[in-house]
């Protein structure tokens, strides 16, 4: 999944170490907690800092959180089970094992309603009475770019165009072929279009490709929202800024 996910080039990777890519492939699940534990390793096995960089929010919240995910492995014979069955229906089970937590999720949220029926029934009690461990401490810098959001947004534009130019649909196609409608395809911004054009959801092929900038943009912004409501984030303008810090 090299352009729909913008990986760093093999060039790009060969000016400076990079951890946790290629490390698993799309019909695998891979979750967060899987993320802290492989991340942990790395940084605690390092002698340099470590840069964290994306937009997967909760993937990084739970590494740098002050307390620890629960370590439940992923059950995949349950999700399988589970799978099958409407959304709407796995949020009423939900809602008798963990009520406070059924109303913190949405009714079509699918992902997020099996991890938590999954989570339930690990701890055999309601995730939102478990209490979590002290998580180990890193001393951790935050920040992001001070961007202008209509800036953000043609960025998107443009980086989907390239992203098209690149062979983007090909990509699709070749893993397509390779792994079938996996869930992680399917979910995926820059792929799922692909698949929803093949249904006739759109009438061709430009108007699946604006609805990938769209569905960007709006993904776009939820990130802003999550960023900005953690008070340990700081906004910089130049990379020179964060180096100055660094150095300090």
């Amino acid at each position: 999944m090299d352009i729909v996910s913008a990986k760093p080039t093999l060039k790009e990777q060969n000016k400076i170490t990079h951890h946790l890519i290629d490390i698993i492939t799309p019909d695998k699940d891979f979750s967060a907690g899987d993320f802290v534990r492989l991340s942990e390793d790395i940084i605690n096995q390092s002698s340099n800092p470590i840069i964290i960089s994306g937009g997967t929010w909760f993937y990084i919240k739970s590494l740098l959180d002050e307390v620890k995910l629960p370590k439940c492995e992923i059950d995949s014979k349950l999700r399988k089970k589970l799978e099958n069955i409407e959304s709407t229906t796995l949020w009423e089970e939900l809602n008798k094992l963990d009520s406070k937590r059924a109303k913190e999720i949405h009714p079509n949220n699918k992902d997020k309603i099996i991890r938590s029926i999954e989570l339930c029934r690990y701890l055999n009690a309601p995730i939102s009475e478990y209490t979590r461990e002290e998580n180990q401490k890193y001393d951790a810098k935050w920040y992001m770019p001070d961007i202008n959001r209509a800036v953000l947004y043609e960025r998107i534009n443009l980086r989907v165009d390239e992203m098209i130019k690149e062979g983007l649909f090909d990509e699709w196609k070749k893993n397509d072929s390779k792994y079938g409608k996996t869930k992680i395809m399917l979910n995926t911004i820059g792929y799922k279009e692909f698949y929803e054009l093949n249904e006739g959801i759109y009438q061709d092929f430009e108007e699946a490709v604006e609805k990938i900038k769209q569905h960007t943009r709006n993904f776009a912004k939820r990130q802003l929202t999550y960023f900005k409501s953690n008070s340990k984030i700081k906004t910089i303008n130049t990379i020179d800024e964060i180096l100055k810090e660094t150095e300090d």
